[in-house]
């Protein structure tokens, strides 16, 4: 800084922006830095306060593209076109609040599972109306499949990974899945794909199991059965699948261990 002028550096530092954003607002015409004699560039007084006014509108989640558009003299908007955009903008928040909300949730979820992992218990939850969409199916997309199962990955962590052991005429065999409970799809407007199938609602057994990495994924299987032969000794009528989900990998003590959480659904308590 010098007699009230500051360097592109000294700005960008104050404002937090890249030395070619401050360039960009330059070349828009909102600053009107000088140069010296080295063609150096200054930034006046006058610059820094019209940086303010553009890091306000920033600081309210509009985009410049968005301010230029919206809050500058060239605009030329009239009031009530001004409170529209701004309407439009903080239904955007609240949706985006609401997204990190869910998030804030998982997260929350995913510590308590892990809680368990460490401290395995047998719990019973009340699993709603689930739509999968197994890796069979993938076999069979297109590329106008690709939106919807774009929505889906983007929707994480509300769409989780699994793999549910089937009881078929031949025994029992291991399909992976990609689902999602199905309000949470309705309410976040990610389309159902035609090819997802539809799990309805029920209790479920819960717990989490330990398996080690090199004996996988037979002893999964093996503890995953299991779990559902004890529901059935215990008196419920279970479903004829068992779903999984992996939890967490790592090393410990050189021994890479697996945690997964088995669901036994059942039709009564």
């Amino acid at each position: 800084m010098k007699n009230g002028w500051f360097t592109i550096k000294e700005v960008s530092d104050l404002f937090d922006n890249t030395r070619g954003a401050i360039r960009f607002y330059e070349e828009k015409g909102l600053i009107h830095p000088r140069r010296d004699e080295h063609d150096f560039r200054w930034y006046s007084i006058d610059d820094i306060f019209q940086l303010f006014y553009l890091k306000r509108y920033a600081s309210m989640s509009f985009s410049l593209d968005e301010t230029l558009t919206t809050f500058v003299k060239e605009a030329e908007l009239t009031l009530p076109e001004i409170q529209t955009r701004i309407n439009k903008r903080e239904q955007e928040l609240n949706a985006q609040i609401e997204r990190l909300m869910q998030r804030r949730e998982e997260l929350r979820k995913y510590r308590r599972v892990l809680q368990e992992c460490e401290w395995p218990c047998t719990r019973i939850e009340v699993c709603p109306d689930y739509y999968v969409l197994t890796a069979d199916a993938f076999a069979d997309m297109t590329a106008a499949d690709l939106p919807a199962l774009k929505a889906l990955i983007a929707a994480m962590p509300l769409t989780s990974v699994h793999a549910d052991l089937i009881e078929g005429p031949s025994g029992w065999r291991s399909v992976t899945s990609l689902g999602i409970i199905e309000a949470n799809a309705r309410a976040a407007g990610i389309p159902l794909h035609p090819k997802m199938r539809k799990l309805p609602g029920s209790l479920a057994a819960v717990r989490c199991v330990r398996c080690e990495w090199d004996a996988m994924p037979g002893q999964l299987i093996e503890k995953a059965l299991a779990f559902r032969d004890e529901m059935i000794a215990s008196g419920k009528t279970v479903h004829s699948f068992v779903s999984t989900s992996l939890i967490l990998v790592h090393t410990q003590e050189g021994k890479t261990i697996e945690y997964h959480k088995c669901y036994v659904p059942f039709r009564d308590c």
